[in-house]
């Protein structure tokens, strides 16, 4: 396992949004229900090596990518300057192949406040099926109307493509 493994390992522990996630190199993918996947990763932000941010990519198995956000860390903890430092904002600086958080090594409880936003996010694409009812608030007619949009969906017929259909046509 690398490092980014590891720390996207303790971002997706403290982050609700990810269902079952599946790490490959330094990026994690995770489910978000229907069409729709997360994929998160470090990022830089202009420097080399200095990895700043936690970029979130919303991806669709059918349209591609959807939506993507990055989360600074120094928007999400602020400046942090331990035993006097004055390197500025916490960041994951690779140097020499090893890789390392630099400058502040966020707590646990930083880390469940960088996946509570990105939870937050997340939450904007997640399929509301999977949403606990307690967490989505009060359940009303927005609900059944979604739920009745679905279902019809759901036993829809399947559109025959346009090349069948003109051929019916044509048989007509």
């Amino acid at each position: 396992m690398n490092y980014f493994e590891q720390e996207l390992r303790r971002l997706t522990q403290a982050c609700d949004g990810v269902i079952n996630p599946t790490f490959a190199g330094r990026a994690c993918y995770g489910d978000l229900g229907g069409d729709n996947r997360i994929k998160l990763e470090f990022v830089t932000q202009g420097t080399h090596e200095r990895y700043e941010a936690v970029k979130a990519t919303v991806l669709n198995r059918v349209d591609g990518e959807v939506d993507s956000l990055f989360f600074r860390f120094g928007d999400v903890w602020g400046k942090k300057h331990p035993h006097g430092s004055a390197h500025g904002t916490a960041h994951i600086w690779t140097y020499q192949g090893k890789s390392e958080w630099y400058a502040y090594y966020p707590t646990d409880a930083d880390m469940k406040k960088l996946g509570a936003e990105v939870g937050a996010y997340l939450a904007v694409f997640t399929d509301r099926a999977l949403i606990p009812e307690q967490a989505r608030g009060q359940t009303g007619a927005k609900e059944s109307v979604i739920k009745t949009i679905r279902e019809s969906k759901q036993n829809q017929t399947p559109r025959k493509n346009s090349q069948a259909r003109k051929k019916s046509e044509l048989d007509l």
